[in-house]
């Protein structure tokens, strides 16, 4: 058996998606884990975040992951280039920490499944919805038989149009549906270990002047017989005080379940304007998500989050996409 690494050496491939600067947060403030470079081929952002976080900017991400102290990437960059970095990152014997939804397509995902086992490390795919507390106890409430039998679904992941790169297909791969389905598609698959079946879903461009979708409504049918409903949309005004929002309520037999992923809020009376405010407290569940990563990388285990389960909510999400298109119904193949 391999001994753990004393010290856990990451590099974070890009800081294209803002979650980056999370995981470089909690990269940074972990014992016995060392930022040792930020690869980025925006200067200005690079050497920004490299400043921001006590670390060195490389401008082509081929230099970092070729380095002997480099053990482990993080790759924040647009989903258009997750695969190519991560087949690299593979090729140079570098577990691969890889934002969410892993691919654009089902395709591009399997390959990357694929490269990563072909050349023996690890893949995790950064669902930290997974780690959530709330997320946590309703898994262990529904799997006790809190509520008996699930009978139905409700599930809704709204958040603010991030703009930029995500509203634009060609590097994001469509838009609020493939950036938001994935969340709750893992985590549902996870409590219940269970896959998606079918897929109805209404997609459409509604509220913002943007070339991908910003608008999703879908229908879904699980392997256990469970229907659930999911509201997966870019609704929320750039002023919203956190960057969406993840709530599943669970109808039982026995009673209902609901969880907030993101409800540890505190609420604010004073005499200045705004007289009341609600102060949110965001609970992301990065931070856990990222230790888990790094005992994987240190200890040689199996991620607790896999590029499998990565490839599987983005089938999920490609597979709406194909039901909007076709006014119908679509099967969704089997893993």
């Amino acid at each position: 058996m391999t001994e753990p690494k004393t010290t856990v050496r990451v590099a974070i491939l890009s800081f294209a998606h803002m979650h980056a600067y999370a995981y470089a947060a909690a990269l940074t403030t972990r014992p016995g884990v060392e930022l040792v470079a930020i690869a980025d081929d925006n200067e200005e952002r690079g050497t920004s975040a490299a400043e921001q976080f006590g670390t060195t900017w490389v401008a082509d991400y081929h230099d970092v992951i070729g380095r002997d102290d480099v053990d482990a990437v993080v790759i924040c960059s647009e989903n258009i280039h997750h695969k190519a970095m991560t087949i690299a990152a593979a090729e140079a014997r570098k577990d691969v920490l890889c934002e969410k939804p892993l691919a654009t397509t089902v395709e591009d995902a399997q390959a990357m499944v694929d490269a990563c086992k072909q050349h023996g490390v690890k893949l995790q795919t950064a669902f930290p919805v997974r780690f959530n507390s709330s997320i946590v106890a309703l898994r262990e409430a529904i799997r006790n038989g809190t509520i008996g039998e699930t009978l139905t679904i409700v599930a809704r992941n709204p958040g603010t149009c991030p703009g930029s790169w995500f509203v634009d297909p060609e590097l994001s791969g469509g838009g609020a549906v493939i950036d938001h389905t994935v969340h709750v598609v893992d985590a549902l698959r996870w409590i219940y270990d269970a896959e998606f079946t079918e897929v109805y879903a209404e997609i459409d461009t509604r509220m913002h002047d943007i070339k991908g979708d910003d608008t999703g409504l879908l229908m879904l049918k699980m392997s256990n017989g469970v229907p659930v409903s999911l509201d997966t949309s870019w609704s929320r005004p750039s002023n919203w005080p956190i960057w969406g929002g993840v709530t599943i309520d669970v109808i039982g037999e026995g009673g209902v379940l609901f969880a907030n992923a993101f409800n540890d809020t505190y609420e604010m009376a004073e005499d200045r304007t705004p007289s009341y405010a609600w102060k949110p407290v965001e609970v992301s569940g990065d931070p856990e998500m990222i230790a888990s990563f790094i005992d994987a990388v240190r200890n040689d285990t199996e991620p607790l989050v896999t590029g499998e389960d990565g490839l599987r909510a983005v089938q999920v999400a490609l597979c709406a996409y194909e039901s909007a298109r076709t006014n119908a119904p679509v099967q969704i193949p089997s893993a």
